[in-house]
Parts: C-alpha cells; structure tokens; sequence
C-alpha cells in the first residue's frame, strides 16, 4: 500500500508547463493547417525581403568603392605658375609665396620658368606641358597677349581655372593678380619728388622691355604724376635693359655722357636698379645723381642701405604668389571674384631698410 501511495504522490499537477518538445509539436500541426497558397506567399515575401537587402548591400558597397577610385584618380589639385624668369628679387619672392600657398592648401605645386629671362615662345611652351601634366590650375605671366592666346584658349576650353601673374589676359584669364601699376607709378614720381625737392629733375626710365604692356602702363603713370606735380621735369629717354644690370649701367653711362644734365634714373625691373647703382659708383656721383630702384631684393635693399640709390619701390611679391593661389581657390569654389587684384608698392628709404627687411625675412648679410 505504501509503495502504491508513494506512486501516486509522483504524478503530475493539471497546471503543469506543457514540455517543450510538445508546443513545438502543437505548432507544427497548427501550421500544417495553413492553406498551400498562404504559405507560398509567405515564402515569395521573404524571399523578396532577402533580395532587397543584397542589391543594397551591393549598390552600398559599388558606391563606397566607386567613390574611394574617383578621390584616389583625382588627388590634388594640380597648380602650376608660369612665369618669365626664376630668382631674382621679383619672381623668386613670387614662387615662394605660390609654393608656399599651395602647400597650405594641399595643392600640388609647380614652377615654371624659361632658361632665359622673358623668353615668351619658351613660356608657350612650358603652359603646354603643363596642360598635359593634367593642370588644374594655371597661374601665367601673360607678357605676349598674342603668343599665348591660342593656348589659353586650350587651357579655357578644358576647364583649367586660369590666373594672370602680373600679366593677364582678359576674356582668357579669370583674375590678375599682381602690382597696381598705376599706383607703382604714381609712387615712384611722388617718391623721387620728394627726394629732389626743389631741384631740377632730368630723369631716365628704365624696363625690362619696352613691348611689355604692364610696365608701359606704369611708366606712363609715372609720366603722368611726374607732370603733375612737377610740371618743370624732363623725362630724357625711356631705356630696356632685358633684365640685365650690366645693360642698364652701360645704358646709362651712354645717357649720361650725351646728357650731362642727367641726373635721376627710375627703374621698373629691379636690375635697372642694380644696375643704375653700379653706374652712380663707377662715376661717383652719389652726391648729385639719385637713383629709385624697384623690388625688395637683397641686393637692390643693400643698395639703399649703403647710399647708392637712394630709394625703392617695392612691389609685393611674396604676396602676389600667395594671392594667386587664393583666388584661383575662390573661383574654383563657384565664388565671385574682382578682376583686377591690384597689389600697392611701398616706398622704401634708406632708414626703412633694416625694419623692412626684418619684417620680411630677407637677410642682407
């Protein structure tokens, strides 16, 4: 009896879980239940629910790849500035502000220049090889609107975004950047007025060359303040020098022995200058000749400093190179720009020189 009661006592409470394997088993013959059709149509859903999530996947890993080729196919942008001459106190200043601008940017670089100073058929040619470098910005020197139109053309036409260095070329060039050459004239004659007071002036302009529009401008600025202020001065001849010092002192020294009443000479390339203070040596005549310089070369600096010119004009050089770069940024952007990016000149006398120097980190040792 006991052995029975103890049985008994084992069996199972009504409310017990039902076991596991049992619901599943209940469910199953539950679903047995659900017509054919349905569950196709289950299936079909799913399966289409499936796809859907592949092509995304698929589309989203095509665009992410896609988009990783262009950036890597593109790089950075590629800026090259083609310009008449390298070194020098004008253009050397002039690629360290481009190159350093387009460093800031992550821009990829580049610095062209003809083997002989202001050889424009030879600066063609390199704005070729920078179109076929794959350029995407161009800063050029336009100092032959005839020789460079067809290939600014090219360069329009493939969508290079196109800058005027000192020179431009409008209809062609989206901006020019450089000096304000009217003000460097106006500059220079208020400059050398105020050095001559009331003294007679018989002056000599001298320039790179005299077929170079932007410097034509600024001499006949120059002419036209001059006449201004100083009705009674005489311009004796306007003289190139192809940016050789040698050229210009013998030039000079020509001018000077057929005028002896020469006595003040302009420059408006900065070896004009270098060369104008070799010749006031040679003839010793620092006391009565006065000499303007142009740029913030060392060398045109030192001879502020030590007296054989008596002043210079500097153009902003450095500046002009980082301008450049600026710009053809803001019109890539969509921005809207002003052509004309005059630069002013500063007048530096011989007392200015250690300070602007400093300031602009040229050493004059």
């Amino acid at each position: 009896m006991s052995k029975i009661r103890c049985l008994e006592s084992q069996k199972m409470p009504k409310n017990i879980n039902i076991p596991i394997a049992k619901r599943e088993k209940e469910m199953y013959n539950a679903s047995k239940e659900i017509p054919l059709n349905e569950k196709k149509g289950i299936k079909k859903e799913r399966g289409h629910l499936i796809m859907k999530k592949l092509v995304t996947l698929v589309i989203a890993i095509a665009l992410v790849l896609s988009l990783g080729t262009l950036a890597a196919a593109e790089g950075p942008v590629k800026a090259y500035a083609v310009t008449v001459m390298s070194g020098g106190a004008a253009w050397g200043r002039f690629e360290d502000g481009f190159m350093e601008a387009c460093e800031e940017l992550g821009w990829e670089g580049h610095y062209l220049a003809p083997s002989t100073a202001n050889d424009y058929t030879a600066m063609v040619q390199l704005t070729e090889t920078a179109l076929n470098d794959g350029a995407d910005v161009l800063a050029v020197c336009v100092s032959d609107t005839g020789l460079f139109q067809e290939v600014l053309q090219r360069a329009k036409d493939a969508g290079v975004t196109l800058i005027g260095a000192a020179a431009g070329l409008e209809g062609y060039t989206s901006a020019l950047v450089g000096t304000d050459a009217v003000q460097l004239g106006a500059n220079t004659a208020d400059t050398l007025v105020k050095l001559m007071g009331d003294k007679p002036i018989h002056v000599a302009t001298g320039q790179t060359l005299l077929s170079i529009e932007m410097q034509n401008v600024q001499v006949q600025s120059f002419i036209d303040r001059l006449a201004e202020i100083r009705p009674d001065a005489v311009v004796v001849d306007r003289f190139e020098n192809n940016s050789v010092a040698s050229t210009a002192a013998d030039k000079l020294s020509a001018l000077y022995i057929a005028n002896p009443e020469l006595n003040a000479v302009v420059s408006f390339d900065s070896y004009v200058g270098i060369g104008a203070a070799s010749f006031i040596s040679d003839y010793g005549i620092e006391d009565d000749f006065y000499g303007i310089g142009i740029d913030d070369g060392a060398e045109v600096l030192l001879c502020v400093k030590n007296g054989t010119l008596d002043a210079t004009i500097a153009q902003q050089w450095y500046e002009i190179g980082k301008q450049c770069v600026k710009v053809a940024e803001q019109v890539r952007n969509g921005e809207e720009v002003e052509y004309n990016q005059g630069i002013p000149t500063i007048a530096i006398l011989p007392e200015d020189v250690d300070a602007h120097a400093a300031e602009a980190g040229i050493s004059l040792e």
